[in-house]
């Protein structure tokens, strides 16, 4: 009150004189329209009754006779009724009769079709003692009634009062406004003439504003003064100094979030979702990509993808367009300008929120193509290893007693006559495969595993007879534990000993048969020579050695044989060597000559026993090494390989001693060391780094040895020679030998540093994104908000003239038919005609608009018991029209919406009805086909069909390919079904040819 007091008198005076004046029309306007609205509710009650009486006989004796058909007329009819808006005929057991919308007829409770403004008619009870009962809304904006009609039917209407009051206030504006105006305009008059000067004012500030609004936010203002309208110019001068503020930071937060993409160590892209094509690019993914900024712009990613890594790129692709899944990582080929091909991982992340329509995507690509030929060498060392069991018969095995899985190499399988492609057996089913002599000894060691022994001893045994040739294996075992010492795995290998194992019985049992033993050994070629170098005995390995057979052999000299020239007088002088010194040479390794001249090594040694006549005899006995010296040099050479790789690979690898000494590394561990090879083998951690940084180094040494198997860590580390700090991600593996002892720890590190910053830039990114998401989704919320409120108001108003012109151009039928002519009364039913159809098309949009925005509830639906229902609620029209229902679906579960499912079998059923209404007779058939997790129902009919051209347009909205003289309808309903089925998770379409039918899928999930 003081501040109002405080007012200069030029402001105070017309600012009561107005508000006095708007108080006073603001009363006399209330009065005056609670007066209207008593008068209209009276009237309207009174209209209301009369109507009701009216319809209440012809109602009952309709009900009588049991015309569905009439009654349902009759009730759409009512909506004729000026103010009318709903009215329902409700049956015994809760179904709906008849509606003003035929979409409504049928439904088996009222409840899943009455709106929100209808929803009080379920509250409405007819008291005992009388048939009519009319009260107010709730909201006092309508007209309640119920009918009670024979055979316990119920007739609910809602009468609108705001339109007729409306009406009313409409017809006395004048009145109210004159009063009004009287009052007003000598108010502002007076008010004028006082804020004269203080407009002027107010202009300038408002200028002001305009120059802000359209970017001058160096614009100021001093309209001077200590009112009002100053203080408001002060907030405006300190709002504009804001705004410029803040406008600066604007532009300088998006210069650093270009830069930050640009200079990202990945590739980054943003990909219009729909059509592919690139929309923006970094650097990084033109460099990898191998095309420029400006071609990228004009393609899309099916271009630079290679053509067999694109089906399952598009796969993932349609996966994310249907919300299937938020984001997906690939392995796949880019195609580069110059032809070549580069290896990527692809990770791609959505920029619409889930269940929004698809826009945008970023996609991110890292070139792997080294990684990739990394893991192809590694494959084919795999493959090596594999190859190289098979030819020695060596199985690896391991085996987890906690959780009893057992794994096998392929040559396992083979040992035990075992198909490869199996899985192994657990520990309980392997004494099967064991000789039953042994099976007591292994069933031991079994147990022993079972429990977790961390001791197993030495156990030998066969398999079993009936899986073939026995063998004799031999198995080998090292326990894995923790670092409590539980046993976690044991893992072994499993020798093919039945070769040695035989050879040693044989040698057992023939010890008195030496000469006959020698004579068929296959590997020892054993010969005897006398002091001149000729033979004496030749065996059969020696003939197969040499080539020469033992009667050729027999008698001749050594330098005719094996060797020639100075090689055989070097033989004749180790002879006499050997008979004077009594020495054993050997073995050594020699080279000879086989009778193809070809040269072979053997590992050979000589000695001299006594001949039965004291002549010494030199015994030569050699074993064929020819194949172990070129497995020798494929080895050396397959190590050489091994060493240029290990060598030429991009991270540091290096192998340390037991004792945390470097015994060797690769260029990459040399470059970051600032050390050769040479002189950093003999050194520790410790002369190398900080203290702190060696023990930690030491401490993940030791860890892995613990482990006993691979153990990874992020360590920060320093290049030597640079300074460079590079965050290194390090695994560790120790080495044994055959025994099992440690003999090493491998290290392996790869630096991580550019992917290290760009999981931190790509992070502060996506959230600036959600953020953006997030606000762009509230915009949308409340779009869909006034777009709701316009489709109520749309539907109300456009309602409201067809009402008047039906029911007009009825009374001008009923009341003045017999005096018009054929062609007045053929127009007069053009325009009946004209507005029932506009009156159906409202409606159906009305329901294709709730289909849009109504929340589906999916449940599992009985789809046998639906369809019985919907056939059910249409069993008069199709008796009447004859049609012939063919086909029963079974009782099958989906996920679905019930009452939208329902909505779109009755839509499908009645366009069944409606175009095979001139077959002779008309037939519906149903099917269902089930396909793993989906449902397929089927729904033919044999009417005038269509041209498959025309398939996806009979899907759209108020498409038609008949006129509405030939078949009645809005081009809405298929609309509906289509949008229906896709809200619900499933897909419909249609198979047909003019003149053969058409036949409708409905494909749901199970």
């Amino acid at each position: 009150m003081r501040s109002i007091a405080a007012l200069p008198s030029r402001t105070l005076v017309p600012l009561l004189l107005v508000v006095f004046a708007l108080m006073l029309s603001v009363v006399n306007n209330q009065l005056q329209v609670r007066e209207y609205r008593s008068v209209v509710q009276d009237e309207q009650i009174h209209a209301l009754t009369e109507r009701l009486g009216v319809e209440q006989a012809m109602l009952d004796r309709l009900v009588a006779n049991g015309n569905q058909l009439q009654l349902r007329r009759v009730v759409a009819e009512l909506g004729l009724r000026p103010y009318l808006t709903h009215a329902y005929l409700i049956a015994p057991g809760g179904h709906v009769a008849g509606s003003l919308a035929r979409a409504d007829v049928g439904q088996d409770r009222i409840d899943r079709v009455v709106d929100a403004d209808g929803s009080a008619l379920l509250d409405l009870q007819v008291r005992p003692d009388q048939t009519l009962h009319i009260e107010r809304s709730p909201d006092g904006r309508a007209l309640l009634a119920v009918l009670s009609l024979q055979s316990g039917y119920r007739l609910l209407v809602r009468s609108d009062l705001e339109l007729p009051l409306a009406q009313r206030l409409h017809a006395s504006r004048l009145e109210l406004w004159r009063n009004a105006a009287t009052i007003l305009v000598s108010a502002l008059v007076l008010a004028l003439f006082l804020h004269v000067f203080w407009l002027r004012r107010a202009n300038r500030l408002s200028e002001a504003a305009r120059a802000i609004g359209r970017g001058h936010l160096d614009t100021r203002v001093d309209i001077g003064g200590r009112d009002e309208l100053a203080l408001v110019a002060n907030a405006f001068n300190d709002m504009a100094l804001r705004l410029q503020a803040q406008h600066a930071a604007l532009r300088d937060g998006e210069r650093r979030m270009r830069a930050m993409f640009e200079l990202a160590g990945v590739g980054v892209a943003r990909i219009d979702t729909l059509r592919g094509r690139f929309l923006d690019v970094n650097a990084k993914f033109c460099e990898i990509a191998g095309h420029g900024r400006h071609d990228l712009l004009a393609l899309d990613f099916m271009h630079i993808t290679h053509p067999d890594d694109l089906p399952a790129e598009l796969a993932q692709m349609d996966a994310l367009r249907s919300g299937g899944i938020r984001e997906f990582s690939m392995d796949k080929r880019l195609r580069q300008r110059d032809g070549r091909t580069v290896w990527v991982t692809l990770s791609v992340t959505p920029l619409w929120s889930a269940g929004e329509a698809p826009d945008f995507h970023i996609a991110v690509v890292q070139d792997i193509t080294d990684r990739y030929e990394a893991d192809q060498a590694l494959t084919l060392e795999r493959n090596r290893l594999r190859e190289a069991e098979r030819i020695a018969g060596l199985g690896s095995w391991e085996v987890h007693p906690v959780t009893g899985r057992v794994w096998w190499s392929a040559e396992m399988f083979v040992l035990f006559g075992l198909d490869v492609a199996a899985q192994p057996p657990m520990l309980d089913g392997f004494l099967d495969l064991v000789h039953p002599e042994d099976r007591a000894a292994v069933a031991s060691a079994l147990e022993q595993m079972k429990a977790g022994a961390s001791t197993l001893g030495a156990l030998a045994y066969r398999t079993s007879p009936a899986r073939g040739p026995v063998r004799h294996l031999q198995p080998s075992v090292q326990i894995v534990t923790d670092d409590e010492g539980r046993v976690l795995k044991y893992a072994g290998t499993l020798m093919d000993t039945t070769e040695a194992v035989c050879a040693e019985q044989a040698l057992r049992a023939s010890e008195e048969r030496l000469r006959a033993t020698l004579e068929c050994a296959p590997n020892v070629a054993v010969q005897w020579f006398d002091r001149d170098g000729r033979v004496l005995y030749w065996n059969h390995a020696s003939a197969t050695l040499y080539g020469w057979a033992i009667d050729e052999a027999i008698g001749r000299r050594i330098d005719d044989l094996v060797l020639a020239g100075s090689k055989a007088q070097a033989f004749m002088a180790r002879l006499e060597r050997i008979r004077r010194e009594n020495l054993r040479i050997g073995p050594e390794e020699l080279a000879v000559r086989h009778r193809d001249g070809t040269l072979r090594h053997i590992e050979s040694s000589t000695f001299c026993i006594p001949g039965s006549d004291g002549d010494p005899i030199f015994v030569c006995m050699g074993v064929d090494i020819t194949a172990r010296r070129r497995a020798e040099q494929a080895v050396e050479k397959e190590r050489t390989h091994l060493r240029t790789l290990f060598a030429a690979l991009p991270d540091m690898v290096w192998l340390k001693s037991p004792e945390g000494r470097f015994m060797s590394c690769n260029r990459m561990a040399e470059r970051v060391m600032g050390l050769r090879e040479s002189e950093l083998v003999g050194k520790t951690d410790y002369d190398l780094f900080p203290r702190e940084v060696a023990d930690s180094f030491r401490s993940h040494d030791e860890m892995a040895v613990r482990v006993g198997g691979r153990h990874i860590n992020d360590e920060w580390l320093t290049v030597r020679d640079t300074g460079e700090r590079m965050l290194m991600q390090t695994i560790k593996l120790p080495m044994r030998n055959e025994a099992g002892d440690l003999i090493g720890v491998l290290g392996i590190a790869r630096n991580i540093t550019p992917l290290h910053e760009t999981q931190e830039e790509l992070r502060a990114l996506n959230r600036e994104l959600e953020q953006r998401v997030s606000e762009r989704t509230r915009a949308l919320s409340d779009a869909m908000k006034e777009l709701e409120s316009f489709s109520y108001a749309v539907s109300h108003d456009l309602k409201a003239p067809l009402r008047g012109i039906d029911g007009y151009s009825r009374i001008l039928q009923e009341d003045y038919g017999d005096r018009l002519d054929d062609q007045a009364r053929r127009f007069l039913g053009n325009i009946r005609n004209g507005a029932a159809q506009m009156h159906a098309l409202i409606e159906d949009l009305l329901a294709y608009s709730r289909m849009e925005r109504r929340s589906l509830e999916s449940s599992r639906v009985d789809l046998g018991e639906l369809v019985k229902s919907v056939l059910a609620r249409r069993a008069d029209e199709l008796a009447a029209a004859s049609v012939q229902v063919i086909g029963e679906v079974p009782s099958l579960v989906v996920r679905a919406d019930r009452q939208g499912l329902d909505l779109v079998l009755r839509n499908l059923i009645d366009n069944a009805l409606k175009f095979s209404r001139d077959a002779r007779p008309p037939v519906i058939s149903l099917s269902t086909r089930v396909d793993g997790d989906r449902v397929t129902l089927s729904i033919r009919d044999n009417g005038i069909g269509f041209d498959m051209k025309y398939h996806e347009r009979i899907f759209e909205i108020f498409q038609r390919l008949h006129r509405s003289d030939e078949f009645a309808g809005t081009g809405v309903g298929l609309a509906l079904v289509r949008k229906a089925m896709q809200r619900m998770g499933g897909r419909v379409w249609a198979e047909s040819a003019p003149g053969e039918g058409a036949c409708f899928n409905l494909e749901l999930p199970a």
